[in-house]
């Protein structure tokens, strides 16, 4: 790897993970690869700021021991603990939070001084992190003259700057106005590559995790409940919450021969994945546009047709997304793609009961959260 100097870039260090906080129902055993950009995803509420937290310092596990590049950061047995300042670990926000007074330059030279550099070097690197982010034009600049994406822009440079063994993506992007977002997620990528740079990505935004993710985590209720590469885990979903972000439906319940029993009885007709055996954990994923809406029971060639009650319907461009409540085996929301004339021939509104016709051969069942 080659850094802005020109010189060899710092090989990134793995971390190790492994802490328990009781008053947050937290659990969690993470380990990541040096130069690994990892996604964690998750709804509100499953741990992910808590998780940042652990990392950089800003709480304590109750149980646990993190180590960063070989250093260790927290220990409990052992009573250690890293403050925040000396653990390598650089926090980039959805806000740029830069100095005000500062210029773009010195903002960027700020990590570099902080770390013992002379003036002059550390305005060296500046200008190389500028250059490398497309920013040297900025220079001067304070940060009320910039828009949010050249703040951004300034923010990231100035956390590369810092030379950390990890760096703390919590969702960047999401502040950024949606014509500027798309060139920011490149230059990020490039940067990441180009540097080696081990990064954990905390998004709500699937195009985040599949522009920038090697590898993709999802969290729920304080644990880890999917772990795989970005590309698995967002086409062959696991968990409710990666199968909401990949946009498509998911039921769970247990594998039985040729489908899925869920909790309440419905049996799912499918194509059950090797992996998966009869009688453990299993979930069954399907598009939404394979699923047809009928008012009655369906006869004929679809296989499974479930009961469920229209929720909501969403406008989107040439089709209707239909929203459905009262799911088998409590399934949540689970949705459907149709036509607006298909929409407006059932008359369907929010309340009315209708029957989700799948096809088996559309419906591929597979072992559920496997950690």
């Amino acid at each position: 790897m080659i850094s802005p100097a020109g010189t060899p870039a710092r090989v990134a260090g793995a971390l190790d993970l492994t802490a328990s906080v009781v008053d947050r129902a937290i659990d969690l055993e993470l380990r990541v690869q040096p130069g690994e950009v990892v996604a964690v995803l998750g709804a509100n509420g499953a741990g992910k700021s808590t998780l940042l937290s652990l990392i950089s310092g800003l709480i304590r596990p109750d149980s646990g021991r993190i180590t960063l590049d070989g250093q260790v950061l927290v220990d409990t047995q052992r009573r250690v603990w890293v403050p925040s300042h000396r653990r390598g670990v650089v926090l980039l926000a959805q806000q740029a939070l830069l100095f005000p007074h500062l210029t773009a330059t010195d903002n960027v030279a700020f990590g570099p001084r902080s770390k013992g550099g002379s003036r002059r070097d550390a305005a060296a690197q500046a200008r190389r992190w500028l250059a490398a982010v497309d920013a040297t034009e900025l220079a001067d600049r304070r940060p009320g003259q910039l828009s949010g994406g050249q703040a951004q822009r300034i923010a990231i440079a100035r956390a590369l700057a810092a030379e950390p063994a990890l760096l703390l993506l919590d969702e960047p992007m999401a502040a950024l106005d949606v014509a500027v977002a798309p060139a920011l997620r490149q230059l990020l990528r490039k940067v990441l590559r180009d540097t080696g740079r081990t990064a954990l990505l905390v998004t709500h935004d699937l195009i985040d995790a599949l522009t920038l993710a090697d590898r993709v985590v999802v969290l729920d209720a304080g644990r880890i409940v999917e772990d795989g590469p970005t590309r698995t885990v967002l086409t062959r979903p696991r968990s409710a919450f990666a199968a909401r972000i990949a946009g498509v439906d998911l039921i769970a319940g247990t594998a039985v021969e040729q489908g899925l029993l869920t909790a309440d009885g419905v049996h799912v007709s499918g194509i059950l994945d090797p992996t998966c055996a009869v009688g453990q954990r299993a979930v069954a994923v399907f598009s939404p546009a394979a699923v047809a809406i009928h008012l009655t029971p369906p006869t004929g060639s679809p296989r499974n047709h479930l009961p469920v009650t229209v929720a909501e319907l969403e406008p989107r461009g040439e089709l209707i997304r239909v929203h459905a409540a009262d799911t088998p085996g409590g399934a949540g929301d689970l949705i459907a793609d149709i036509t607006a004339a298909s929409a407006a021939d059932l008359d369907l509104v929010p309340g009315r009961r209708v029957h989700y016709a799948i096809k088996a051969v559309e419906i591929q069942i597979y072992p559920a959260n496997l950690r």
